[in-house]
């Protein structure tokens, strides 16, 4: 039993940390895309409702455009049925504008991507997951393939790696096993009701791209969602980065102390050294003493302005939390007011990479969470060992 109490802070701690850094590492991988989702309209006659919205998104691309490094718009069904004549499937619909494929790079595992004229003229082409392709036609893909979607036949160009996971299979914030790629002109000119309507963006480097991009998309329409990922991973690695800072400024505290007395050894030796020989033969040592002092000193002013420097970009990145005035609490508390009133916001639209932040997020707070629980169990542990060695030593 005692050993078990004292092993389970261990396990609890690495525990903790292999979920900590396996959500880390996919959190890393999230592509720093601003996003705004809205519902789709539905199509009116002839289409009128849809056509116009994408041809007010197509306005604000172009006006944009220049602003970042790639803009689109694409589409969603959710969930849509293919048929191959040899089998079927429920996929993911993905309806791709013109650009969206630099917004959200593929790799290409077979064939060609659809190209930006047919993306352009709404052509019935398709790119299927990898894995899509045997459950339709059994092998590889045959020469001139072609699926159906809403009763409407669509060739098939090339095949994909799968998006929801670098191993080419289902990942997170998926809710079925494969996706397919078609134009989103095709699928509003062949009747195919899309769910959502998410005008995407590739910042360029720098802060301050979300409020230009907003402007910009608020012109489209005003009932959207903006989702900045950056600031989303951001938000979810608040709490690693606050133990972290803590942990590295008493770890910085340690080291100056440690060094301060090396430092002081070294010149206490150096004086003693000068009671024995002159000064001109220790002047080398001098210099040396100086010079390791100088590179010591120098090494932690160095690890501390990268800590304090990490510390602070989340304020690069949350610039709503600066109020204009520090030293005026109106201004404290319209940035407040301004939060909550963000926070108690409705339930948004999300999208597929949001989902995939949220999980990733949730289990790094989770593996952080562990962590500090096994830190805290590990002193009384070990302390009732120590306890129980001193009162066995005594008889």
């Amino acid at each position: 039993m005692e050993y078990r109490r004292r092993i389970l802070p261990w396990i609890l701690m690495i525990l903790g940390a292999v979920m900590a850094l396996s959500a880390m590492l996919m959190l890393l991988q999230t592509p720093n895309v601003l996003q705004y989702t809205t519902l789709a309209p539905e199509a009116g006659e002839a289409n009128a409702t849809i056509n116009d919205t994408l041809d007010k998104a197509g306005e604000v691309i172009e006006a944009q455009r220049s602003n970042f490094r790639a803009m689109a718009l694409g589409g969603g069904t959710g969930s849509a049925k293919v048929n191959s004549g040899m089998g079927y499937a429920d996929v993911n619909l993905i309806a791709m504008g013109e650009g969206w494929l630099e917004v959200y790079p593929r790799f290409i595992k077979q064939g060609r991507r659809i190209s930006e004229l047919e993306l352009q003229h709404g052509t019935a082409v398709v790119m299927l997951d990898e894995g899509l392709v045997v459950k339709l036609f059994g092998s590889a893909l045959p020469e001139e393939a072609s699926v159906v979607l809403n009763n409407v036949s669509f060739r098939v160009v090339g095949t994909v790696r799968h998006a929801g996971s670098v191993f080419g299979g289902r990942g997170v914030g998926d809710t079925v096993s494969y996706d397919v790629y078609i134009p989103l002109k095709a699928a509003v000119s062949n009747g195919i009701a899309l769910e959502t309507l998410t005008l995407s963006a590739r910042p360029k480097s720098g802060a301050g791209w979300a409020n230009t991009f907003q402007a910009g998309v608020k012109q489209w329409t005003a009932d959207g969602y903006l989702i900045d990922l950056n600031k989303e991973v951001m938000r979810r690695t608040m709490l690693p980065r606050l133990l972290l800072l803590v942990v590295g400024l008493y770890a910085l505290f340690g080291l100056f102390i440690r060094v301060t007395d090396r430092v002081m050894g070294w010149f206490a030796g150096y004086r003693e050294a000068l009671k024995h020989h002159y000064f001109k033969e220790l002047i080398p040592r001098l210099l040396g003493i100086v010079g390791l002092t100088l590179a010591c000193y120098g090494a932690l002013i160095g690890l501390t302005w990268l800590l304090l420097s990490f510390s602070v970009q989340p304020v690069y990145t949350f610039t709503e939390w600066v109020p204009e005035n520090f030293v005026e609490w109106s201004s404290i508390s319209k940035v407040f007011w301004n939060l909550v009133s963000a926070s108690a916001g409705l339930v948004r639209v999300a999208t597929r990479e949001l989902r995939v932040v949220e999980f990733w997020g949730a289990l790094l707070r989770w593996g952080v969470i562990l962590i500090l629980l096994g830190a805290a169990l590990l002193p009384k542990a070990w302390g009732r060992r120590g306890k129980a060695a001193g009162q066995s030593g005594n008889y």
